[in-house]
């Protein structure tokens, strides 16, 4: 048996702790997966009533005995959900390859525009690093996702918030159907970026490697908005395939 559990599982044991880890001051998003009772060394399952979700550090600090059986049901069962859920993406380079609802910018500051208002941009700090952010967006009266600078915030009515250890991937999914997602992956070589973007325009396999890549995706179906892997749609218009170097802005709906 693999130690980590099925995603109907971990699904459970991220909603049940708020998307946080709950262990007090804590509410650290990047959550790992403990059993308690019985521990995993004594006895391989996936009983929910007997894990726990954690942060890597409580986690390893749970491994180690610092919290008793009694504890870490307590903090299972007497956690109030986290209005927001918080975190950061440490994800920092001097050269970004944008990857939003089938479009490809490398260095462009704006991936997509509506209406003369920024959707999903990039940013500079002091140091020349580029920063993704993602406008926040209201649907119906309730806010959604947004990230400010490499810094996120989920908003709203989540059903689920997804963000591994690794601190290189989110995902965000809504009760009525909304999500969004980012994540981060390095791309050594050509052969690297063909393979994994086949479908992309030919002149994106010219650009230098290795590159790091960020992907978005950001779905409203109430507001016909969706930021899709393959393309973007947006007020009944449909983009895709377009690929953008070191431009202003890359898909500009009016």
């Amino acid at each position: 048996m693999e130690r980590k559990p099925k995603i109907e599982i971990r699904r459970k044991l991220r909603k049940e702790v708020g998307f946080g880890c709950p262990v007090p001051g804590c509410g650290r998003p990047f959550l790992e997966w403990h059993h308690f009772d019985p521990p995993w060394r004594e006895l391989n399952h996936h009983n929910p009533e007997g894990m726990i979700a954690l942060c890597t550090e409580h986690h390893a600090q749970a491994d180690g005995g610092a919290f008793t059986i009694e504890q870490l049901k307590r903090l299972k069962h007497s956690v109030v959900e986290a209005a927001q859920v918080k975190g950061r993406f440490n994800w920092m380079r001097n050269e970004l390859l944008m990857v939003v609802g089938g479009n490809y910018l490398l260095e462009t500051y704006e991936a997509i525009r509506y209406k003369e208002t920024p959707l999903i941009w990039l940013s500079r700090d002091d140091e020349g690093y580029l920063l993704l952010n993602v406008a926040q967006v209201t649907v119906d009266g309730e806010p959604r996702f947004s990230m400010e600078e490499n810094f996120w915030t989920v908003h709203g009515n989540e059903e689920d918030v997804d963000c591994p250890p690794s601190g290189k991937m989110l995902s965000v999914k809504y009760t009525n159907g909304d999500s969004c997602s980012v994540k981060f992956l390095e791309l050594a070589s050509k052969e690297a970026l063909q393979k994994h973007y086949a479908d992309a325009p030919e002149a994106l396999f010219d650009i230098e490697t290795p590159v790091t890549a960020v992907e978005v995706t950001f779905r409203l179906k109430n507001a016909g908005l969706d930021i899709g892997p393959k393309k973007t749609v947006i007020g009944g218009n449909t983009f895709r395939g377009n690929f953008s170097v070191r431009c202003g802005a890359g898909v500009v709906i009016n």
